[in-house]
């Protein structure tokens, strides 16, 4: 009885949705790890700059809320991203008392350098469904986000 009571217990595990999102996180985070490895870069740090590739300064709490992390794991990211000269930090002009964090051009230099590497990772996802089925999902996603 043990051994159908686990094998049910799996299949209703195996067949939610948050573990499904769950999974699936697990899996594209794995692919994005290995291809970004090629230039010793997180995911995390590779999200950062990705946020603040237009060149417009974002204060902190800004960059969390885009970046999906807590103000504390945010502030040691950046210290290491400023560290290996990737970002750096500025007071705003138009509020002294906030500090802005920027793309630096190297940093900009790796995150084009790391496309390269991540292209194959889309496209391999894309692979993986139609388009037809790539848009609902995409939809789908965003509608769970409440975007």
């Amino acid at each position: 009885m043990l051994f159908w009571d686990l094998t049910c217990q799996l299949i209703l595990l195996t067949n939610s949705l948050p573990y499904l999102l769950a999974r699936a996180h697990r899996s594209v985070h794995g692919e994005l790890d290995a291809a970004l490895r090629q230039e010793e870069l997180p995911v995390e740090h590779w999200r950062v700059l990705r946020a603040l590739e237009s060149g417009e300064g974002l204060t902190m709490s800004e960059l969390s809320q885009i970046v999906l992390m807590t103000m504390s794991a945010l502030s040691k990211v950046v210290d290491r991203m400023t560290t290996r000269s990737l970002v750096h930090r500025k007071q705003d002009m138009g509020d002294q008392r906030r500090v802005l964090v920027y793309i630096s051009d190297f940093g900009l230099e790796l995150l084009a350098r790391c496309e390269s590497h991540l292209s194959p990772v889309q496209a391999s996802l894309e692979s993986r469904l139609d388009p037809d089925d790539a848009a609902q999902l995409n939809g789908l996603l965003r509608k769970l986000n409440g975007q």
